[in-house]
């Protein structure tokens, strides 16, 4: 069997639903019909893309891998059916995506920019899905992350600006034998097991492994959770340090505390096309962007890291 963009659609559809019952009710066929096409796509990708239990469904590692790979596709796809002259029109919307707290902060800005354009916002868990979505014309505009150390693409439509860099911070429970440190060092971490986000598409948890490599161990990794609350749990109960934020939850017993030499830095963009409308004011909004890190309380603010500026 190969795999088609209905196969990619299906799988989509069925983590957004998280349900093999509403997935199926949602494509009008039957509960064992979808799973016996599932079943013949995992064979087809050679492993299971999904975990099945009483609550419904939830992508596997490679779940994850081929999910961040067939939404692109699939936008890739719209891409190709969307009219390119209806891009390149003066905005009735303006359309802004991203990942975090920036996305929602921005959109309140834009009325400074365009003030006869209403403003649509949407966020997503993965960078990469909010750089595809700029690229294909379903988003005038992204503020998105990535790793130091990876290369922006030259080539296509895209352009981008650099708002700042942030170095990871680690979680620790209260009492670890590093939570006392002002600062800590990778390797003192090389005996604790970690909990980890899933794949984002642009860079991530490879970073984590690499700079893990480098530091001189191979990270011990039992949990693997959306759910940042979750993570966070599990630290407050000893089973578990993490990567994060520095504006990551630092209660019920969580400690948050600096990498020592900053291994980890994640990287703050904005992206938009060369050819959309908002090209022109793409300097104006990236400095409000900047304005808007430059103020937070926490996050970029706590650990920033000077970065050129175009």
């Amino acid at each position: 069997m190969d795999l088609e963009l209905r196969h990619l659609r299906t799988l989509c559809l069925l983590a957004d639903t998280g349900s093999v019952t509403r997935a199926a009710a949602a494509l009008s066929t039957s509960q064992p019909a979808l799973t016996t096409q599932l079943q013949r796509i995992e064979r087809e990708v050679g492993g299971p893309l999904f975990h099945r239990g009483r609550s419904g469904v939830r992508p596997t590692e490679l779940g994850e891998f081929v999910l961040v790979r067939a939404r692109a596709v699939l936008l890739s796809m719209d891409d190709l059916l969307n009219d390119i002259t209806a891009r390149r029109a003066s905005p009735t919307t303006i359309r802004i995506g991203g990942v975090g707290p920036l996305t929602l902060e921005l959109s309140a800005r834009l009325p400074e920019v365009f003030p006869d354009a209403p403003v649509h916002v949407r966020t997503e868990y993965s960078p990469k899905l909010v750089t595809d979505l700029v690229r294909a014309g379903r988003l005038d505009m992204g503020t998105t992350v990535d790793y130091v150390d990876r290369d922006l693409p030259t080539d296509g439509p895209l352009s981008w600006a650099m708002l700042a860099v942030e170095p990871l911070h680690v979680a620790l429970w209260e009492g670890h034998p590093q939570a006392d440190q002002p600062s800590v060092r990778l390797a003192d971490l090389a005996g604790s097991p970690w909990a980890l986000t899933p794949p984002d598409g642009s860079g991530w948890p490879e970073c984590f492994y690499l700079a893990c490599q480098r530091a001189g161990f191979s990270p011990d990794v039992p949990f693997r959770l959306y759910d940042r609350s979750e993570i966070h749990d599990l630290i407050a109960d000893h089973r578990a340090v993490a990567p994060c934020q520095s504006d990551f939850d630092a209660s019920d017993g969580v400690v948050i505390r600096p990498l020592a030499g900053a291994p980890i830095q994640l990287r703050h963009l904005l992206v938009w096309r060369r050819d959309s409308p908002v090209h022109q004011a793409s300097d104006r909004i990236a400095r409000a962007a900047r304005e808007l890190l430059d103020r937070s309380p926490k996050s970029v603010a706590a650990g920033r890291v000077d970065v050129g500026r175009e």
